[in-house]
């Protein structure tokens, strides 16, 4: 077996006759398969005479023999004579694709994306039906439709087309065809596959003409076979212009936007002459159909179980918290997380400029769009919608990204007039942010006072999946006869020297002084017990439970129980 229990079988031309692993009637090879715990271990055939690949699973039927037709199997017909099969790692569907990840050298991974067609005679019908697209595009004449809605038109009068000259084709296939030939329309067509695959983090183009590489969950950085020409490049910056009605050219020559694709929430982010003089740069990031609960932060390592009590007992007092961390640490992750287990009585309001919160069923959200801080002609600006916000009265303020020295400001502001609030925050520790905070924004010490706690995440290794949570850091402060005192920081979590544990509070830390308010002699009774519901939750698997143990650790009087 490979990493990932992903079984690789190389079948020979004459498929089981002559084959020293077959052994009537199965496939020695396919039976090791059932041997395996892993319950996700996976099977991958190649053919590569055939140019056909097939896929199979742990606790689907087993095919006893040539075309592994067997249930639940998938066959792709890969269209041309690919050699680079016998370098194959992982396979898997993705929509109507197959992503195929290739080992080129001993540790780069190339990746590719296949229609997913089972004979030569689809993949001839999707390339004549390709062929088409542009009479069907301009057919469609509202300009100001969006993308998702042309796709969605095209892949139906696709569907149509086929339905007239071929009915015989199955639904799936047709639906299938269809999409790939919808997709192709556009200028993501190229490259759509990665789009659509929550395993795919960010995706980067470095300029026109250079291959687009991306970062994968398990696979880190991945580089594709996948170029843009200049013609592709300036069709891609009329299409973020219409989708977001914002400027991108030589006078607001950088961007970010979100767009909502073919169901998936993806930021875009580019940059033009003469800002970039090598052409168009691009980040894509895509958010995942399903967000990590806190709970899958736990499983994955980012969060400790000790992180995760201090952060939903900080969140139960509806602590001032600033997540901070490199770019692509999992800032909004954990913002997210976090988010989804706030007691569903709570009025949340959210002021971002791209779009990455999540709605919550049952929750109260209230989601403001500002304009990107790139953008010159603003018509919306976070600092002034922050402050507006006193007087919407939320429970919680979620804002987004704060960047500029002006949304520290107002940020701080809103604090002192006694909003409670989580925001992110670019630094590498709560220690270099103070510094951002007081010396760059020009923030005083004691508005800083006032903020809670600062989460510090960290991705070790650029390019790779691996992220966690380094410190957590309570903010310490005192009263006097100038009003509130900034006296220092105090981590309560620090990954490098405690581990799992967590340290010990301040008298005049946040955590503390907030327990003199409520209900509780200490902060320690709050923290054991989000603790014990924590690993009950995982147990059960049930992230109810713990919006349930948030809410309860709430009162009614907005004390700590």
């Amino acid at each position: 077996m490979t990493s990932h229990d992903v079984l690789i079988v190389e079948c020979p031309n004459t498929r089981c006759n002559g084959c020293r692993y077959f052994s009537a009637p199965i496939c020695g090879k396919l039976e090791s398969l059932r041997d395996t715990s892993n319950h996700q271990a996976r099977a991958i055939i190649l053919e590569t005479e055939k140019n056909l690949v097939h896929l199979g699973g742990h606790n689907i039927g087993r095919p006893l023999e040539p075309p592994w037709h067997a249930e639940g199997w998938e066959s792709v017909y890969i269209g041309e004579n690919e050699s680079d099969l016998r370098n194959v790692v992982d396979a898997y569907v993705v929509g109507p694709y197959l992503a195929v990840f290739y080992l080129q050298g001993k540790n780069q991974i190339m990746y590719r994306s296949y229609p997913l067609v089972r004979t030569s005679l689809e993949y001839a019908l999707l390339d004549e039906l390709s062929g088409k697209t542009g009479d069907l595009a301009n057919s469609y004449s509202d300009f100001r439709v969006s993308i998702s809605e042309r796709i969605s038109v095209t892949s139906s009068r696709v569907s149509s087309s086929i339905t007239e000259s071929l009915p015989e084709i199955s639904e799936s296939t047709k639906k299938r065809i269809s999409d790939v030939v919808a997709h192709r329309m556009t200028v993501l067509g190229l490259f759509f596959s990665l789009l659509l695959d929550d395993e795919v983090e960010e995706v980067f183009l470095d300029r026109p003409g250079a291959v687009l590489y991306f970062d994968h969950q398990r696979f880190g950085r991945c580089h594709s076979n996948f170029t843009l020409t200049d013609n592709m490049v300036s069709r891609l910056v009329t299409l973020m212009r219409a989708e977001s009605n914002l400027h991108l050219d030589r006078a607001n020559p950088s961007l970010k936007t979100d767009m909502r694709i073919a169901g998936t929430l993806l930021r875009f982010s580019a940059c033009v002459p003469p800002l970039s003089p090598d052409g168009l740069h691009l980040e894509i990031r895509r958010a995942r159909s399903s967000p990590y609960t806190i709970l899958d932060l736990i499983i994955n390592g980012t969060l400790t179980v000790g992180a995760a009590a201090t952060l939903l007992a900080a969140i139960a007092g509806r602590f001032n918290i600033t997540i901070t961390g490199g770019p692509g640490s999992g800032k909004t992750t954990l913002l997210n997380a976090l988010d989804m287990v706030t007691p569903t009585t709570w009025r949340k309001i959210y002021i971002e400029d791209a779009v990455e919160s999540r709605l919550v069923e049952g929750h109260h959200q209230i989601r403001i769009k500002v304009d990107p801080v790139d953008e010159k002609s603003k018509q919306s600006d976070k600092s002034i919608e922050i402050v507006k916000s006193l007087h919407r009265s939320p429970d919680y303020l979620i804002l987004g990204e704060i960047q500029t020295a002006e949304h520290s400001q107002a940020l701080f502001q809103a604090v002192a007039a006694g909003l409670r609030t989580i925001q992110t925050c670019h630094s590498d520790s709560a220690a270099s942010l103070m510094s951002r905070w007081i010396i760059g924004h020009k923030v005083d010490s004691s508005s800083i006072a006032l903020m809670d706690v600062i989460v510090t995440l960290d991705r070790p290794v650029p390019g790779q999946s691996r992220r966690h949570v380094k410190e957590i850091v309570e903010v310490r402060r005192d009263i006097d006869h100038r009003g509130v005192v900034f006296v220092g920081l105090n981590k309560v979590f620090d990954l490098r020297s405690s581990g799992t544990e967590v340290r010990e509070w301040a008298k005049d830390g946040a955590f503390r002084l907030r327990a003199q308010t409520a209900s509780c002699k200490d902060y320690v009774q709050v923290f054991e017990r989000a603790a014990d519901g924590l690993r009950f939750a995982l147990e059960e698997d049930s992230i109810d439970s713990v919006t349930s143990l948030v809410g309860e650790l709430w009162c009614n009087e907005h004390d700590i129980v």
